[in-house]
Formats: structure tokens, sequence, C-alpha cells
């Protein structure tokens, strides 16, 4: 058999690990408080939680997106007026050439 016995203390339910041999005590763990209330409340609760939170990081997600292709469409107007008003037609240098 194992040289350690697990008792659990009839007073605060905190466990000790004790050795067979000598009765000195290894190792305690403090009791576990059971959580208060309903656990199926508590799971539901915990599932609409999560529900809110994916959708907030979609919306975040979609709107991070709509910035970033509104940025985009901005420079590029921004670079087609540039073209006009300076009467610029060369072509754009080509990653080729840079040889």
């Amino acid at each position: 058999m194992d040289g350690t016995i697990y008792v659990d203390c009839p007073c605060c339910g905190t466990r000790l690990e004790v050795e067979r041999d000598g009765g000195k005590v290894v190792q305690k763990w403090a009791k576990r408080e059971k959580p208060a209330g309903d656990p199926l409340k508590a799971a539901l609760e915990k599932i609409e939680a999560d529900k809110r939170r994916r959708a907030n990081f979609f919306v975040n997600a979609k709107d991070e997106i709509e910035a970033r292709k509104k940025a985009t469409h901005d420079k590029f107007e921004e670079e087609r007026r540039r073209i006009i008003r300076e009467n610029d037609n060369s072509p754009p240098p080509r990653p080729f050439d840079f040889d």
C-alpha cells in the first residue's frame, strides 16, 4: 500500500495528506466552497454572457472592417483626385523594374 493516508477533517472540511508511518501531515487542501445559488441558473447566465460577448466581438469586428474599408476608399479617392489635378498620366512603378 501507499505510505500516505488522505483524511477529511470533520470540523473544517480540510483534506489532509498524512504519512502512514509517522503521522506527519504532508500536505493540506482547503475546503472547496460550493457556489451559492442554483447551478442551472448560473449555467444559463454564463451561456447568456458568452452569447453577448460573441455578439459584441462580431459587431466590433464588423465596425473595424468597415473603418478600414472607408480609410482605403478615402486614400484611393485622394490619389485619384491628385492624378486628375496634376494631370499625371505616367504608369505606376512596377516592382520588377526595381531589380
